[in-house]
């Protein structure tokens, strides 16, 4: 009997296991097959928080001042159109009656409008002009924050023409996907307007009509939240997807989607601690500003000084992504140098061995 066993096929645990075969070559001849295995955790998103600040310190430390300042700019223009920011309007309609009579402001509005037509249309056309000039630069900063942090590089024009492609396509797929989510919210503000205006001309009391607005409200407020995780999946997931399989923002959605549909509660998980964390470390962050005496307010100081939060933010997703199968750092990383070439053998640092010259059987002399 012979003694050499052929491996064929092992049965491995679905869970957590790698499988891979490789064939060999035995003693006799024959073609063997040897199975490897490798376990790989399941994917978590506190694992990834861990890994993302880990990162974060071997990146960032010893600090490097120009470094810092140039992610800073990075992640300040790619907060540029998120609709993080806002403005107030001061409400300047004279008298008492204006908030008596909803209706008086409504037609003083129209009124003032179709009076200054010309400054009205001219106003909106230039919102729209810079609210597209930020998401474009946002879509570009976005594949260079992402580039530098999986890199662990400081670089600005490098990745800005690197993922130039991939940044246009991410433009057009937040252009329609913002821009759906803009329209939605505009459709209810105005529905509750509407009702409000109808319900003060139809008499209605105060109490009748904070109850009619509520489910208008309740409407409102999710659909700001849905907005708010497209725009998350978006930057999160699906730009990094499109540097590690070199798709468009469109099969990357896809792909995400399809990652989604096997693992819900990885995600989800993922969505609310990082709601927590965002929560937590806005506190820390306020406090910090105040003790500044207000500087890290201003926004380049801002994300300059808190610069490791928004590393280790920005790397928190390319991790979980990885623990996925789905490496960006792989793809960003620069190549290695190549090995330097000599014209003449006898140069070369180690010189071939001739271990023929060698004699083995006869012991050393002492």
């Amino acid at each position: 009997m012979d003694n050499q066993l052929n491996l064929r096929s092992i049965d491995l645990p679905q869970a957590g296991v790698q499988r891979g075969a490789d064939f060999n070559r035995g003693g006799d001849g024959t073609r063997v097959r040897t199975m490897t295995a490798s376990t790989r955790r399941a994917p978590s998103a506190i694992d990834a928080l861990g890994e993302a600040i880990s990162h974060m310190r071997e990146k960032l430390f010893p600090f490097s001042f120009a470094g810092w300042v140039t992610l800073g700019f990075v992640s300040l223009l790619e907060s540029c159109g998120s609709g993080s920011g806002g403005g107030g309007l001061q409400n300047r309609v004279g008298g008492p009656g204006s908030y008596e009579d909803p209706t008086r402001l409504a037609e003083a509005a129209l009124a003032w409008i179709a009076a200054h037509m010309i400054i009205f249309v001219t106003l909106l056309m230039g919102a729209m002009v810079l609210s597209l000039l930020f998401m474009w630069l946002r879509s570009r900063t976005i594949f260079v924050y992402i580039d530098d942090v999986a890199s662990g590089r400081f670089d600005l024009v490098r990745p800005w023409g690197e993922h130039g492609s991939h940044a246009d396509s991410f433009f057009v797929l937040s252009l329609i996907v913002q821009g759906a989510a803009f329209i939605l919210l505009v459709l209810i503000i105005g529905l509750g307007g509407f009702f409000v205006l109808w319900a003060r001309a139809s008499e209605w009391g105060v109490g009748a009509i904070l109850m009619g607005v509520l489910p208008i409200a309740f409407i409102f407020a999710i659909a700001i939240l849905v907005a708010a995780v497209l725009n998350m999946v978006l930057r999160d997931f699906v730009a990094p997807l499109q540097i590690a399989r070199n798709v468009t923002a469109r099969e990357a959605g896809s792909l995400f989607l399809g990652m989604f549909s096997r693992t819900p509660g990885l995600f989800i998980g993922y969505a609310l601690l990082k709601l927590a964390v965002t929560i937590a470390v806005s506190i820390v962050v306020a406090i910090a500003c105040v003790l500044t005496c207000c500087i890290g307010v201003l926004p380049l100081i801002h994300q300059t000084l808190f610069q490791p939060v928004y590393y280790a933010e920005r790397a928190w997703s390319l991790k979980l992504l990885a623990q996925m199968g789905e490496d960006v750092s792989s793809r960003v990383m620069p190549p290695p140098p190549p090995p330097p070439r000599y014209e003449d053998p006898s140069e070369a640092l180690t010189g071939p061995i001739d271990l023929s010259a060698i004699d083995f059987e006869t012991p050393p002399q002492s």
